[in-house]
């Protein structure tokens, strides 16, 4: 046992100032090292250990974080565990590692510590971890200089300090050793000279437990710890621009009398989604009712003609309530679609809210688009299916010979399978109340239907720079990327994070350090573009303000949606007429005159079943057609309704458009049955009143088609009247048999599929005004062009607990002022205001004044 008096080592000596700039200030510690009795293990030299060295116990209490060196040969040898480690000149950027400092560090070194990086805190960048530099200047201060190797064990090691080719537990120190080794956090190592017995493996097992693996945190956490680490008494106090979002329960118990964010539309409610639930139970019952009926009395009502009122019943009813059902799937999927995105966004788990807004607002039905949970694409995919039922329905019945009398009688594969379908459109009903009726909150207080109830989500909130510069992006890919950050942003009431008092509902973002860093989304892999890349590498710098305003224009008027394109529009038109003309023709020209019928070149015998394959195919294909240009004709409707609002904003740069006719205007979220005609009249829009009339009448299209034709036998003395039907019961089989039309259906279908080609046609002229430079069918790219400081000051979208109240600031409404209507343009700021010459909605009055002109804008005539 050997006794030392203390003594103590300046850092300072060893410091070598030639490795840089970077190492010039390096925290200036002084270690003690105290006096130890204790009782060493018995000694086992090695050829490459000095018997007389002194070292400095870097592992104790007193000691800094890292093993402990031995002194080198021209001063202290130093040896380290396993192979030698290379330095590099360069610090490391790329690890974030942060070794365990407070286990090797006194309370006195962490508070010396911490206050030395505090004093630098103008120095250190804020969010970025600097333990890769605090390692590689401990590793710098420690190499050799003459082969440039570390002399500091790595990080992540512990314990005793080794010297090639022993033994990590045979090394102990020397009897005659000046200092000893007096480990804080483990107990004495005894030496081993061979393979541990298993019980002392478990032991020193265990005792490896007090020294974890180091911890590699993230970008997120190594912002956290820098912050905490800078800071002597832990995390940083709350930012006066960091938000809180409050939830329903503090809203309660602060007592705040706010409109609870629980808002859902009328079809998404319990009595209407009942209501809608009841029908599709009666037409199952009535569908099961007849195909049993059918069944056990062979037939259900007796044949009279192709005319009257049992051909209508069995004809054309069960088409026409098909067609209501339909729809009213059709409009529930649509109200489901513009919602969900808002719902998303009101989530309290940030994994919903990702990607929300992004997210189409409105769906398409020739084909689905599956999104959001699986409770909400389940029925947009039953209601794509519904499609179907149009074909089907117009088969659903037939003729058959029933003890010599022709009988009305259901077809049984058909009745079955139409069963199968409207039960799952039931089911999915179900699934869409229950997924509305668990909801906690929508993130909304009234319907957002239109430009302005989006604006004012959007009024107060704090993410509106990150929109900037995507007004004029080219793609939802572009847009994605420069809205990175913002995939965390949520919808509900707000307060400040200080405690300050005050409440308000935005679309907005905390904004505390965990927004530092951007989060990375494997989907954003473009960047913004918002000018061609080539156009852009081969122009050079061009000051001038007339090319700088055709520029502006060129990406203003760029893009226009696919259906509404000139090449896409004239080939549906072109194809249209000349089918159109081919109907024609077929239908008047005496060689081949529809009403005097044609051959089915198929079998119309009725088989079990009464399943006729001639009526079967001339009822399910024409109808499936009708169909199809049914549902090629509802995107033009929905791309029309979407437009007009921005068209109407876009039409008169110098007067604008009222409130009514453009912010308010909610023809996207309108019902199918005339509710957005009667509103587009009221504002003068005449087009997309005819457009969407047309839309919904086109669903008679499928619906005629189906019933039109018929297999009928005729005797060889009938006359081509069309009558049909079979003069004598016995011998059917040697009787002709003829596809007759009923006229009155096919007379209508004619006229239906001539509005058609005008439909197509009025959507011709004056599509410059539907020219933007994006798609806006997703709140991110609408959300762009409302988030511009002038429309974000407004008084009109400030704190409105109604859609009543905004529209009556608009000047809109019973409760506004006479002549107080206010008037808006969609267009660019003026240059170097507010608005920063951006794209964006904008009130007309700020457009009045004279537009300030620059002395270096003004072109001068060269002389």
């Amino acid at each position: 046992m050997t006794s030392h008096n203390s003594h103590s080592l300046d850092l300072d000596d060893h410091v070598d100032h030639s490795q840089g700039p970077h190492l010039q200030h390096p925290p200036k510690l002084r270690l003690q090292t105290q006096t130890s009795h204790q009782t060493a293990a018995p000694y086992s030299p090695s050829p490459l250990t000095p018997t007389a060295s002194s070292e400095l116990d870097f592992d104790s209490q007193d000691g800094v974080f890292g093993p402990p060196p031995v002194a080198r040969p021209h001063g202290r040898p130093v040896v380290i565990e396993g192979p030698y480690c290379r330095v590099s000149d360069i610090p490391p950027l790329a690890p974030y590692q942060q070794p365990g400092w407070e286990v090797s560090m006194s309370a006195a070194m962490v508070t010396d510590f911490r206050d030395e990086l505090a004093r630098l805190d103008g120095v250190i960048t804020p969010g970025v971890d600097n333990t890769p530099f605090i390692q590689y200047a401990i590793e710098a201060l420690t190499r050799d200089r003459d082969t440039g190797y570390s002399t500091a064990a790595p990080s992540g090691s512990s314990g005793t300090v080794l010297g090639p080719g022993q033994h990590r537990h045979s090394y102990q120190p020397g009897p005659n050793h000046q200092h000893s080794r007096r480990p804080v956090s483990l107990p004495p190592r005894p030496a081993v000279v061979h393979p541990p017995a298993p019980a002392e493996a478990a032991r020193l097992q265990a005792q490896q437990h007090h020294f974890p693996l180091p911890y590699i945190p993230g970008p997120r956490e190594s912002a956290h710890s820098l912050a905490e680490s800078l800071l002597k008494k832990g995390p940083r106090p709350p930012q006066p621009h960091e938000w809180m979002p409050v939830e329903t329960e503090d809203l309660l118990t602060n007592g705040a009398a706010l409109p609870p964010l629980t808002f859902r539309p009328w079809p998404l409610r319990a009595p209407a989604l009942f209501g809608f639930m009841a029908v599709c139970v009666l037409m199952i019952a009535a569908l099961i009712l007849s195909a049993v009926y059918s069944h056990l009395h062979q037939g259900l009502r007796e044949w009279e003609t192709i005319y009257g009122g049992r051909y209508f019943l069995f004809r054309l009813l069960p088409q026409l309530m098909a067609a209501g059902i339909l729809l009213y799937a059709q409009f529930l999927v649509t109200t489901v679609f513009r919602m969900l995105p808002f719902v998303r966004l009101a989530s309290k788990i940030p994994a919903e809210r990702e990607g929300a807004l992004f997210q189409e607002l409105y769906p398409s039905f020739l084909w689905p688009r599956l999104v959001g949970p699986w409770n909400v694409w389940v029925p947009v995919l039953v209601t794509w299916l519904m499609n179907f039922t149009l074909s089907l329905q117009s088969s659903l019945f037939t003729v058959i010979l029933v003890d010599g009398i022709w009988t009305w009688a259901t077809v049984q594969g058909v009745a079955w399978t139409l069963v199968a379908l409207y039960l799952a459109l039931l089911i999915s009903t179900v699934l869409v109340w229950r997924y509305w009726a668990t909801l906690e909150t929508t993130g909304l207080i009234w319907d957002p239907r239109s430009l302005a109830d989006i604006a004012s989500l959007v009024s107060e909130t704090n993410t509106a720079e990150d929109y900037r510069g995507t007004q004029l992006a080219r793609s939802r890919d572009g847009i994605r990327f420069a809205l990175r950050r913002r995939t965390a942003d949520r919808l509900c009431y707000w307060t400040w994070k200080d405690g300050r008092h005050g409440f308000w509902h935005t679309l907005g973002s905390p904004m505390d350090e965990t927004n530092l860093i951007p989060v990375p989304d494997l989907t954003a892999g473009q960047r913004m573009q918002r000018l061609d890349e080539k156009h852009d590498q081969a122009a050079l710098p061009d000051t001038d303000p007339a090319h700088h305003d055709i520029e502006s224009t060129h990406q203003r008027n760029r893009y226009l949606p696919f259906p509404l394109r000139t090449s896409q529009l004239l080939w549906h038109t072109l194809t249209g007429t000349i089918l159109l003309l081919a109907i024609f023709i077929a239908t008047f020209l005496p060689a081949t005159r529809i009403a005097a019928g044609f051959p089915p070149k198929l079998s119309s015998a009725p088989q079990p079943g009464a399943f006729s394959p001639a009526d079967f195919l001339y009822s399910f294909l024409p109808a499936l057609l009708g169909t199809i240009a049914f549902l090629s004709f509802q995107p033009l409707d929905t791309h029309l309704r979407v437009l007009q609002p921005w068209a109407a904003l876009s039409s008169d740069q110098v007067r604008g458009a009222d409130a009514e006719s453009s912010l308010l205007a909610d023809y996207a979220a309108c019902g199918p049955w005339g509710e957005c005609t009667l509103r587009a009249l009221r504002n003068g829009h005449w087009r997309v009143a005819v457009v969407s009339l047309l839309s919904g009448l086109f669903v008679l299209i499928p619906v005629l088609a189906g019933a039109s034709f018929m297999a009928l036998t005729v005797a060889p003395a009938a006359t081509d009247d069309g009558g049909g039907g079979s003069s004598s019961a016995d011998g059917w089989e040697e009787q002709e048999v003829r596809m007759f039309v009923n006229m009155p259906a096919y007379g209508i279908l004619l006229g239906l599929l001539v509005l058609y080609v005008v439909g197509l046609a009025v959507l011709f002229p004056r599509r410059k005004a539907f020219r933007m430079p994006h798609a806006v069918t997703c709140l991110a790219e609408v959300v762009g062009y409302l988030v511009n400081s002038e429309i974000r000051e407004e008084p009109a979208f400030k704190r409105c607990v109604s859609r009543q109240e905004m529209a009556g600031k608009l000047g809109f409404g019973s409760g506004s002022p006479a002549g107080m209507q206010s008037w808006w343009v969609f267009g660019f700021g003026e240059t170097g205001g507010m608005g920063g010459g951006e794209l964006g909605v904008r009130r007309v009055k700020r457009f009045t004044e004279k537009r300030r002109v620059r002395k270096s804008q003004i072109r001068r005539p060269l002389l």
